[in-house]
């Protein structure tokens, strides 16, 4: 069956440095069927890898959070998306990256959905049964400012 999966951020036009970077990240659903999503390696759970690719004037950013091993899924690990649907969530970038001031902070998702499931009795699968799919989506950019920039 045929997945069609979308991602997009919200973000302000500009943050200031030291300070809270927060963006919203929302994953949608064209699929004609029901879906679960494991969340694992997206932003739906926080940022617990090297999932984003963030550059600041064309340096690329490192990422400097926990990084997770992981065993099998469970169930709670996964959301449902009906047909049409989304589910949305926001982090601090700021958390896992040290940004600098920058014209131009660029933000993207590495885009790969580790698990999709269409029928519940399936979940959750033993991890050599998992079905990845690669989610499409827009960068964004941003400005990251001095406070006094303000």
């Amino acid at each position: 069956m045929a997945v069609s999966l979308k991602y997009s951020f919200q973000t302000q036009s500009s943050y200031v440095l030291g300070k809270p970077v927060v963006i919203g990240f929302t994953l949608e659903s064209d699929t004609q069927t029901d879906v679960w999503i494991l969340k694992w390696y997206t932003p739906l759970e926080g940022i617990k890898g090297k999932i984003l690719r963030v550059t600041c004037d064309g340096e690329e950013m490192q990422y400097q959070g926990i990084m997770m091993k992981r065993g099998n899924p469970r169930r709670e690990h996964y959301v449902l998306l009906h047909p049409g649907e989304s589910v949305s969530a926001e982090f601090d970038l700021a958390e896992n990256y040290s940004l600098k001031k920058c014209d131009e902070c660029r933000l993207d998702f590495k885009g790969r959905i580790h698990d999709v499931v269409f029928n519940q009795q399936q979940l959750p699968p033993a991890v050599n049964e998992q079905t990845p799919v690669d989610a499409s989506g827009t960068p964004v950019s941003f400005r990251i400012e001095n406070d006094s920039a303000k």
